[in-house]
């Protein structure tokens, strides 16, 4: 390459005349657009630092200049995600929004607004500046393309293409629910749907793209903006129904997603019948487009049926499965290029899998049908994938699968799923991990066929090494999946599992201070060790003490009142407990509170918790014999109150609850 003329570019930059400044600077832009090697050049060149101060020295350089810099910025954006390091390593990015207040010329802020496009579609680019300062405020007023003042047709087109830049920017940075309050604070939302009504399509798509992640996973806003007034007689959901029926594809995508935002967000409760007959079929008639359209048609239709068992059995009925598994099936996989990390036909399979995961999480319909198109095989086949997404979509398609103890133990094992998923849980990917070690759950429950093959792979000694994980999911599932490996085990089993991870880090889990739901699988371990059989729960005293055992329990029962999940688990266990030897049960009538807290989780809200704490009396006033340590036991419990309280659950509200509490007033009448 002749590196010569591209040197003097750079060098002219230093020039006092601002047309020769302008003049390299498009030379420059003409250089590198679409041009990764040349973009590489005037990097190492270090033309960046010059651009940025440029920008930075608003008073004294010529508006020209500053808009080819923006512009030339704005290229190097778009070359990936290393370029986007460089821009922000050379701080552009806050110089970048100064040049978007209204204060400059109309076309400087187009071209910065065109830059920080760029830069924001970097998932890793830092968006803090953005809520700096004024940058909020002047990205809301953006959104109104009359803030620019446009006179005519031209500076109108270009006032709209600015409000469709600034409504993008938006929508990329909506990360997190203090991100969404803060730009829904800066009065985004009736900016975002006036703009919905402008007449120009791609700024409309951007409203709706904005809109999209500001509702997401946020009932308050999705409510806030079904609720805000637009300048038509129509609400905003109506004009999104509206443009979900648009000719171009695209806005049929986006307008979908922002109602599927809006559906999840459970703000648009009484649209539920165009949820299911127009948006759903909406997005399976999307996936016979071509591009970005149907690269995202899947990942949208995901996200909408998810935990929906409805609107699952409704894109069963409309022969989406077949569509998705084509793709999984059919679309050859392309190399990454630098403008995309991910290839499309990689993004489109992931989708795909994590589409026919969903359809498949709730209903045997479903299942049957992702099982009838016989793209098993390539699902275990994609668990070796080269990218993390698939082989993380084909780990929750094999979990949802996982779900019917039928396919389980047929087409799942046919499949040999069990090695490739258990090489998965050692990925360079935490992501995958966490996936793996969560589909391994139901992998390694009694009932199932692969239970020893993971057990002969190493299964105890790999979960008990990721339970030690700094990451708090992957702990999570891998204590998950050891309690499901106890749950109804023999106890030949449970030693091996408590000999790798012991009592001790057991102990530690129930303590765990990052997460609740950790604590709550270790007690469920517990729980689990001590099932089945009077020797089990021996080995649980050995393993702790009774003392410390004791000490566990009534520590939870004391501390957690107001979480119900910890006060279950720690009923079961001590259920357990009571239905275990005399020792055991002595153990338990040995401690004053605990037996309180039992008494007193009688009558709490919850009917599960009313029937563990039941179930605990009848396990304590169970007796082989006639036995004197027995009726001295019965005896407390009557001087307790025991009686008494079981005596006013007669007309429980709960049909379980009384037939337990009938079951305890005939062992009390017995003694």
């Amino acid at each position: 390459m002749n590196s010569l003329k591209h040197n003097q570019a750079v060098d002219e930059l230093n020039s006092s005349d601002p047309a020769v400044r302008v003049k390299a600077l498009r030379f420059i832009k003409n250089n590198i657009i679409g041009n990764k090697t040349k973009k590489d050049l005037y990097i190492q060149l270090n033309v960046i630092p010059k651009l940025v101060k440029f920008l930075k020295s608003k008073d004294t350089v010529d508006s020209q200049v500053q808009i080819q810099a923006a512009i030339v910025l704005g290229s190097f954006a778009y070359g990936g995600e290393e370029n986007v390091t460089e821009i922000a390593k050379h701080d552009a990015i806050k110089p970048l929004l100064e040049c978007i207040s209204l204060q400059n010329d109309p076309r400087l802020i187009e071209a910065a607004a065109r830059a920080l496009k760029a830069i924001y579609k970097c998932p890793t680019a830092d968006k803090n500046d953005i809520f700096a300062d004024h940058h909020l405020r002047d990205l809301i007023t953006l959104l109104n393309p009359d803030s620019l003042h446009p006179k005519t047709d031209r500076e109108r087109i270009a006032s709209v293409h600015t409000a469709e830049l600034a409504a993008t920017i938006i929508a990329r940075c909506c990360d997190t629910n203090e991100q969404q309050i803060q730009i829904a604070s800066a009065g985004a939302f009736p900016a975002l749907v006036k703009l919905l009504t402008c007449g120009f399509s791609k700024a409309q798509e951007a409203a709706l793209d904005a809109l999209a992640y500001l509702c997401r996973e946020n009932p308050e806003f999705g409510k806030a903006i079904v609720e805000t007034k637009s300048e038509t007689s129509d609400s905003p959901v109506k004009i999104m129904l509206n443009l979900i029926q648009d000719k171009s594809s695209t806005m049929r995508l986006i307008a979908a997603k922002c109602l599927t935002h809006l559906s999840r967000a459970n703000a648009i409760g009484e649209y539920s019948n165009d949820i299911t007959l127009i948006v759903l079929p909406t997005l399976v008639k999307l996936l016979d487009e071509k591009g970005p359209v149907r690269e995202e048609a899947p990942h949208v239709l995901a996200y909408l049926i998810r935990d929906n068992e409805e609107l699952q059995k409704a894109a069963c009925d409309s022969d989406a499965v077949p569509k998705l598994a084509d793709f999984v099936t059919h679309v050859v996989d392309q190399e990454s290029s630098y403008y995309d990390p991910v290839g499309d036909g990689d993004k489109l399979k992931e989708n795909a899998l994590m589409a026919l995961a969903a359809i498949s999480s709730l209903t045997d319909d479903g299942r049957k049908l992702v099982v009838e198109a016989k793209i098993i095989p390539h699902i275990v086949a994609a668990m070796s994938h080269r990218s993390y997404g698939i082989r993380a979509a084909a780990c929750q398609c094999t979990r949802s699968l996982s779900r019917s103890i039928n396919i389980l133990r047929t087409s799942l094992v046919d499949a040999g799923v069990a090695t490739p998923l258990f090489k998965l849980l050692s990925d360079e990917s935490t992501d995958v991990q966490a996936t793996a070690c969560a589909t391994l759950c139901n992998l390694v429950l009694d009932f199932s066929p692969m239970k020893k093959t993971i057990m002969e792979l190493g299964g105890i000694e790999k979960l008990v090494e990721l339970v030690r994980s700094p990451d708090n999911t992957l702990r999570l599932n891998a204590i998950w999946a050891l309690k499901n490996l106890v749950y109804q085990a023999e106890s030949d089993v449970k030693e091996a599992v408590m000999k790798v991870l012991t009592y001790q880090t057991m102990e530690n889990l129930i303590s765990d201070q990052e997460i609740v739901e950790v604590q709550e699988q270790a007690l469920n371990l517990l729980r689990n060790l001590a099932c089945t059989k009077p020797i089990d729960i021996e080995e649980v005293f050995k393993g702790l003490s009774e003392n410390k055992l004791m000490n566990i329990i009534e520590n939870k029962l004391c501390w957690w009142n107001e979480n119900e999940e910890i006060i279950k688990q720690v009923l079961y266990v001590i259920n357990n407990i009571a239905s275990g030897y005399e020792r055991h049960k002595t153990a338990i009538m040995n401690r004053p509170t605990i037996l309180t807290r039992i008494l007193n989780y009688m009558g709490h809200d919850n009917p599960e918790i009313r029937v563990i704490a039941v179930w605990v009396l009848i396990n304590l006033l169970w007796t082989e014999d006639k036995s004197a340590s027995s009726q001295v036991r019965v005896q407390k419990l009557r001087d307790l109150g025991f009686e008494d309280k079981v005596k006013n659950m007669t007309n429980d509200e709960n049909l379980d609850v009384r037939e337990r509490v009938k079951t305890v007033l005939n062992q009390f009448s017995q003694v």
